[in-house]
């Protein structure tokens, strides 16, 4: 049976549409994956992968306790090491995840899509989104806003003679802000709410059970203002903790999806015209 007219010119305006949507996917892919924006987006990875991975080096190598300082605070460091704060396992986080996207920038995909296959690239876009963005604000909200209330709760001014400020920066506010540049430079999908929300809450309660572990056989806290702290206001605070990273996840998550809506709406406009 012939075509009407009328739908002789509906197919036609379809195939236009889908071929202008095809041409302005592909436009965005090219100025998403060479040039300019693709140098930003490889510096930023290549700068934060070196800065965080010497932020380790001298954290755990060049970084001393005085021997001056109360037994306690030499028991605190004997066990568990850096390794017990917070603040030192997001700047390890940082740096897997920036080395991870700096191989996914030499190696794997960055075009946007609306599956990559490449692992690198899930790989990526997983960490960023269930660890590395929610921790780092996580550190940066928390420690700046004690600081500011009251620095001896969290970063005792004695410390300032053996802990540099630039290093300071490095794991409580650059994590942040390297985390934010990184969302507006790389397009990625979120993982499943049940898969970011699951791998992020585990990460906060088992820091938490290792902070109680670490209390067991030091005798103190990790943190100065757990001593002054109540036992309910303590427990308020570690339910604190594990709700802020909570937050921190979904406001990456609606930040992403708000940076990158009109990549969104090509994609699924593709993806309607070929269902």
């Amino acid at each position: 049976m012939a075509k009407s007219k009328r739908q002789l010119r509906e197919q036609h305006a379809a195939r236009e549409t889908a071929q202008a949507n095809t041409a302005r996917l592909e436009t965005c892919n090219d100025a998403y994956t060479s040039g300019a924006f693709n140098y930003l987006r490889f510096l930023v990875h290549l700068l934060a992968a070196a800065q965080f991975s010497y932020g380790i080096y001298y954290y755990l190598y060049k970084l001393y306790w005085p021997q001056d300082l109360h037994e306690e605070e030499e028991l605190k460091t004997r066990w568990g090491g850096k390794f017990k704060y917070l603040t030192f396992l997001d700047v390890v986080l940082q740096a897997i995840y920036h080395t991870v996207a700096l191989l996914n920038d030499l190696f794997g995909d960055n075009s946007v899509t609306v599956a990559s296959k490449s692992l690198l690239r899930q790989l990526r876009d997983y960490l960023f989104a269930t660890f590395a963005f929610p921790i780092a604000h996580n550190v940066a909200i928390s420690f700046w806003v004690i600081y500011l209330w009251d620095r001896e709760l969290i970063f005792p001014a004695e410390l300032d003679a053996i802990f540099p400020s630039w290093l300071n920066h490095v794991v409580h506010t650059n994590v942040a802000l390297l985390a934010i540049m990184d969302l507006f430079t790389c397009f990625r999908r979120y993982p499943s709410r049940l898969a970011g929300v699951a791998g992020n809450t585990t990460f906060m309660i088992l820091y938490v059970i290792w902070v109680h572990i670490v209390k067991y056989f030091s005798g103190v806290w990790v943190y100065p203002l757990l001593e002054v702290l109540s036992m309910p206001l303590r427990y308020v605070m570690f339910g604190g903790m594990v709700g802020l990273s909570l937050l921190c996840y979904f406001l990456g998550e609606f930040i992403n999806n708000i940076v990158w809506a009109p990549e969104f709406k090509l994609l699924q406009q593709k993806k309607v015209k070929q269902g």
